[in-house]
């Protein structure tokens, strides 16, 4: 069995690899030549292994040695990865808050709120993580994230619901549509148009369908996605029309889409979530309060 081994003997042998020869390593590491050679002599005994060919004042490394040196350099990494996060805790820029956030506020209305916060706060560190609803439910619930923004679920015995609230749903086409002539849009005047719509399997998908089923004539749903920006997407390419929240219709009129007021009783829900029981820290209380700021626009 090897004994104990000596982190300076794997400075030693670590700055000899990296540098070729013993007088280099003692450069580097600050110590006499000497003292180099003893460390590497140390850690070859207690290895029971020739890390060196010894040729006069030269040293040429075994096929052993730079097998070895492969698994050095994987724990020195590490051992820096720690160092640096140490640093960066000590000083303050290590991240404080892990966000978790289902697409449509993750690409639109969260990095603005995001960017706003850091204006107040220079300060602020975060992880922002995107996922669909229930992976942000257990990202929560598991205690990987501190805040979620996703849809309403029904998983209240797992997490604390911190926020509900809800934006309206916003018409959007391609620029030169003719319904960007008009100011609001209702439901009628999707009549056998050809829209971007929601797979089943989403809340805005399934309150749509029930919406256009009760229509003498509905539209045509070219195209279904489960993703609002995809939507949004489709519709600047002109594959049809679409229907989405406001947060992605604000990027949509940013990219030159046409928005528009749609006139449905239908809105698009949201939730902020923590994990059940823990206290919200300061910078949880500054995004939500930000974001609401955001969703108190519409």
């Amino acid at each position: 069995m090897v004994s104990s081994l000596s982190p300076r003997s794997l400075e030693a042998f670590r700055a000899v690899m990296r540098t070729g020869t013993v007088s280099a390593a003692a450069d580097e590491l600050l110590i006499s030549q000497p003292a180099v050679s003893r460390l590497i002599r140390d850690l070859e005994t207690r290895l029971d292994m020739a890390l060196f060919s010894r040729h006069g004042s030269r040293v040429v490394a075994t096929n052993e040695a730079h097998e070895l040196w492969t698994e050095v350099e994987r724990s020195f990494i590490g051992l820096t990865q720690i160092e640096r996060a140490a640093e960066q805790i000590k000083h303050g820029y290590r991240a404080t808050l892990s966000i978790a956030s289902a697409p449509a506020f993750a690409q639109s209305v969260l990095p603005m709120v995001i960017s706003d916060l850091l204006e107040e706060r220079p300060n602020f560190r975060a992880e922002f993580l995107s996922m669909t609803t229930l992976p942000v439910v257990r990202q929560v619930a598991l205690r990987q994230c501190q805040i979620g923004f996703g849809i309403p679920t029904q998983h209240k015995y797992e997490i604390d619901v911190i926020k509900t609230g809800s934006v309206p749903f916003r018409f959007i086409a391609a620029p030169g549509h003719p319904l960007g002539d008009v100011d609001h849009i209702e439901p009628d005047q999707l009549s056998g148009l050809d829209v971007v719509g929601f797979v089943d399997t989403t809340a805005t998908g399934r309150a749509f369908d029930r919406l256009f089923a009760k229509m003498a004539h509905p539209p045509v749903l070219k195209m279904k996605s489960y993703l609002s920006h995809i939507v949004s997407a489709l519709v600047l390419r002109n594959v049809g029309v679409g229907i989405v929240d406001a947060f992605t219709a604000e990027d949509h009129a940013r990219m030159g889409g046409i928005v528009r007021p749609l006139n449905v009783n239908e809105r698009f829900e949201y939730s902020v979530i923590k994990p059940h029981g823990d206290k919200i820290s300061s910078e949880c209380e500054a995004l939500v309060e930000q974001f609401e700021k955001y969703a108190g626009r519409y």
